[in-house]
């Protein structure tokens, strides 16, 4: 029994064609235009179908198989480690993890063709979106720091929230830390320590939301107050694309750090940001940070000394008769001689959850006034 030969719909329709032409009821030149052929090629199509019948419309290649197809084997097992060991990378990630971990080498098309066809492309391609016009990079660092917050299921179960902060000129992450809470606090250790390693950036890009501040009217929220004594400027963004790097920061973290903490089995926050501080941003800096276009760095020094009275969150009461203030429904007496009667003294919390007063940033000793209730 002979091997079945298939033949596509154009092969067809050119082997339909010719045959016209064979038996005179079609010009060789109609002929050309018809099958998409030069007129050199449609004498050499006809000469073909002359000599070897239906088997002269097939291409000459048909039913070999390609010396550069890429053995079943092979395939199989890239798509098996793709769906198992490292589900949920993308296929740019993947690429990298194969070589490095796996001693594997493959073309980018040629994974991407794999991919597509056992449908485990993680960001398939859609149609085209609106385009944003980028705003150029500060030309130094420390000229504009990005901060945000991404609360995301970032390793286990539960939702928690990534908070970094990333510079404009470089794109490298200055600093991160995964918190329960977007809080004003937790924010505060993240301009604690850029201060502490690099120094004051000239300005900050933020949300606009409570704990940072708002566009419409005028507001003052902790992180604001901060740092307005640092002279630090805060930018409050009015969309997400108007703070575009930080935003972009999020959608490779959400894709490469989840990928990251689950090959690792991760599932704490002690652990994932041990890993996130010593690791993963060195690592991710290195691959994608760029080289500023003044290399003269714009962070201004720290004259503040000790942080502790800035970065905190602070409340104020105003101070009574024999230097008695009210907080949290107890009365408090100030441990002073001094007479600080119509003062304001700052009830100020601390990142560590500490509690401190000061009035005009002198630390004043207080204690709570315990009332007895008679009875009638």
């Amino acid at each position: 029994m002979k091997d079945a030969v298939t033949m596509s719909k154009d092969q067809l329709k050119v082997y339909r064609l010719a045959l016209k032409v064979i038996e005179g009821n079609l010009k060789v030149k109609d002929f050309a235009v018809l099958s998409g052929l030069s007129e050199r090629q449609a004498y050499r199509k006809l000469r073909m179908i002359r000599e070897m019948d239906y088997i002269g419309a097939l291409h000459g290649n048909t039913g070999n198989v390609p010396v550069n197809k890429t053995p079943i084997q092979f395939e199989q097992k890239i798509m098996n480690l793709l769906k198992g060991k490292y589900e949920g990378f993308n296929l740019t990630h993947f690429r990298e993890v194969l070589a490095t971990e796996e001693g594997i080498f493959i073309k980018k098309t040629t994974l991407e063709k794999m991919a597509k066809r056992y449908n485990l492309e993680k960001f398939p391609r859609r149609g085209r979106k609106r385009v944003y016009k980028p705003r150029p990079r500060m030309p130094q660092e420390g000229m504009l720091v990005q901060y945000d917050g991404s609360p995301h299921i970032w390793f286990g179960e539960v939702s928690s929230v990534l908070l970094a902060a990333i510079d404009d000129a470089t794109g490298m992450i200055l600093a991160a830390r995964f918190v329960e809470g977007e809080t004003s606090l937790n924010g505060m250790k993240i301009i604690q320590q850029i201060i502490e390693e690099r120094g004051i950036p000239v300005a900050l890009y933020m949300d606009q939301a409570a704990i940072y501040g708002k566009l419409d009217r005028d507001f003052t929220s902790q992180i604001s107050r901060a740092l307005k004594t640092l002279h630090c400027r805060l930018h409050i963004a009015s969309s997400p694309q108007a703070k575009g790097r930080v935003e972009g920061l999020f959608r490779t973290l959400q894709d490469r750090l989840v990928s990251e903490l689950k090959l690792r089995g991760i599932w704490s926050f002690e652990g994932a940001n041990d890993y996130l501080i010593k690791e993963f941003i060195p690592i991710f800096n290195a691959k994608f940070g760029v080289i500023a276009e003044n290399p003269t760095k714009a962070y201004l020094p720290n004259v503040f000394g000790d942080l502790e009275l800035i970065l905190c969150r602070k409340e104020q009461r105003k101070v009574l008769n024999g230097n008695v203030f009210s907080f949290e429904g107890n009365h408090w007496v100030i441990e002073e001689n001094f007479n600080y009667d119509h003062r304001q003294v700052n009830i100020n919390t601390h990142l560590d959850g500490a509690r401190s007063f000061d009035i005009m940033g002198k630390i004043v000793r207080v204690s709570k006034i315990t009332r007895k209730r008679f009875l009638k």
